[in-house]
């Protein structure tokens, strides 16, 4: 039982930990280089909007390729004193949104032959609770934070050649990869064992009985079920009961949307590690918590907006 806990644990460190290395070893190459000019201007409108310092910019973008090497650039330039807390918090929560975007590679080419119209409005949803939590952390910036006058405009700097920066880049970086590691690896370890025990199944099953609190018909219940163990089942069992005409297409958004609700806080499960391994045990619990809250809440509004409304 503990063996296959490490294994897991193991493979998942094996995927997560070199998009760390690399976001940590980026941000100092960056900062080496004087980088974070050249880009600004790409990002320029969220970070303006949001009093966002342009390296937060940097790591949006990054956000494209890799949530986790753009959350591990963030924290390093937290550590660096380039941004402060409050814009940790605010850029790390933006950087989600890139991540969400993404997600269309993996997702519809499954959901749309399993559900076809319903799975593009059912992504849509999805891609709306994404786009309106990024829209209200952009506004909280916006409101908590002070405007910068300056700080996007492009200055020119004299840059060490890259050899050099790339050299100087590795030895900076060598010390917050293992304070990373040193924090990530036992907590992975103990996440995975947890797993392994049955403590977050235990949760899926108390938590499958709130589902009939939400405007979901009983047929429902067998696809959130089947989403807490992977989404790609849930999705072909919602097909087949599309396809049979025992729930509608409503139904099947409405319920896909309840099950992300409740299986987002089993899922917590996978996001520990991650989070308190790059913004250490006190500040990944805060953003991770923010996060959570603000998409299950978001979500919820999407499912009663649906439901009085389609």
């Amino acid at each position: 039982m503990i063996e296959d806990a490490l294994i897991s644990a193991l493979k998942y460190l094996l995927w997560v930990v070199p998009f760390i290395i690399l976001g940590v070893v980026l941000a100092e190459l960056i900062m080496a280089l004087k980088f974070v000019n050249k880009i600004v201007w790409i990002t320029k409108p969220v970070t303006k909007f949001a009093h966002l310092r342009k390296e937060c910019g940097t790591t949006f973008l990054t956000a494209f390729a890799s949530a986790a090497a753009a959350n591990s650039m963030l924290m390093e330039f937290y550590n660096k004193k380039e941004i402060d807390k409050k814009e940790l918090f605010i850029s790390s929560l933006v950087n989600s949104f890139p991540a969400i975007v993404m997600h269309w590679r993996y997702m519809l080419p499954a959901l749309v032959p399993l559900l076809g119209t319903t799975g593009l409005i059912y992504f849509g949803a999805l891609m709306a609770v994404g786009f309106i939590k990024t829209f209200i952390i952009l506004i909280a910036g916006r409101v908590l934070l002070p405007k910068r006058n300056n700080d996007n405009e492009i200055t020119k700097e004299k840059r060490p050649p890259i050899d050099k920066a790339f050299k100087i880049s590795l030895m900076t970086s060598k010390k917050t990869i293992i304070k990373i590691l040193k924090l990530m690896i036992p907590i992975t370890i103990i996440v995975f064992i947890l797993i392994d025990i049955g403590v977050f199944d235990m949760l899926a099953g108390y938590l499958s009985g709130v589902a009939e609190y939400f405007p979901i018909p009983v047929e429902g219940l067998g696809i959130i079920a089947a989403q807490f163990a992977n989404s790609i089942a849930a999705w072909t069992i919602a097909g087949n009961l599309l396809s049979e005409g025992v729930i509608s297409s409503k139904d099947v958004v409405l319920t896909l949307l309840v099950g992300n609700v409740l299986s987002d806080i089993v899922n917590i499960r996978h996001s520990i590690p991650y989070y308190l391994g790059i913004f250490g045990a006190k500040l990944g619990m805060q953003i991770l918590g923010i996060a959570t809250v603000i998409r299950i809440v978001i979500t919820i509004l999407m499912i009663v907006v649906l439901a009085l409304w389609w």
